[in-house]
């Protein structure tokens, strides 16, 4: 995902390359979802704009600190920019927290997805667990100035948070993406056989051009 006040990958879904070096390169999950806009995961590592943003948003969840403490530490981003709008999301996340009133809050569960082929690992880390309405949701934290959530983004977003991370203990979990722009928790579901059928058509496509690549420059 991209805007004007930055570039920034809505979900902790990554797209990782494995490579020889066993270094990893992580991009925008630009080529499942089919976004427009520049990558941001250019470089191994890779950098994210709204790290502090995640980590505020779980301090104020699920580590339970005062939400006023977890606004403070924000004052010491470098950036003017990278600070202004982490704040302005950690704001927008306190304002959704008063209106929705999540009963209790929890340590959601992490994993990964990785191709057939191993040469793309997918991350999957929601930002907090909590019970919504009475309904125990794995939410996943979304912000941007200048643009906005799409249906096909909350769709697959939640369609590998609950097809990997719903299970087990979490069965009676549900996905979730906190669109903080709108301040609403988005639950968009497709067909899971549909999906199904969708990522695998597109990981054997991924996993395919990496094969190729890698091939052109041994050959080389």
């Amino acid at each position: 995902m991209c805007g004007s006040d930055g570039v920034v990958l809505s979900w902790s879904l990554l797209i990782r390359r494995a490579q020889r070096a066993r270094r990893q390169a992580e991009i925008p999950l630009i080529v499942l979802c089919r976004f427009p806009g520049p990558a941001l995961y250019l470089k191994p590592g890779g950098f994210d704009f709204y790290y502090y943003l995640k980590e505020a948003s779980y301090s104020a969840t699920v580590g339970g600190e005062p939400f006023a403490q977890c606004l403070a530490a924000l004052d010491e981003i470098g950036p003017d920019v990278q600070r202004k709008y982490n704040i302005l999301a950690v704001k927008a996340l306190g304002k959704w927290i008063d209106k929705a009133k999540p009963t209790e809050f929890f340590a959601p569960p992490v994993g990964s997805v990785v191709t057939p082929g191993n040469y793309v690992r997918v991350k999957l880390e929601p930002d907090f667990g909590a019970v919504v309405n009475g309904n125990r949701r794995l939410v996943q934290v979304w912000y941007s100035k200048s643009t906005s959530l799409t249906k096909n983004a909350v769709t697959l977003g939640t369609y590998f948070i609950k097809k990997h991370l719903c299970v087990g203990e979490f069965t009676d979990s549900q996905p979730g993406i906190l669109d903080l722009g709108k301040k609403e928790l988005v639950t968009v579901e497709g067909s899971e056989l549909v999906m199904d059928l969708m990522v695998s058509s597109e990981f054997a496509w991924i996993d395919n051009f990496f094969k190729t690549h890698e091939a052109a420059t041994k050959a080389a």
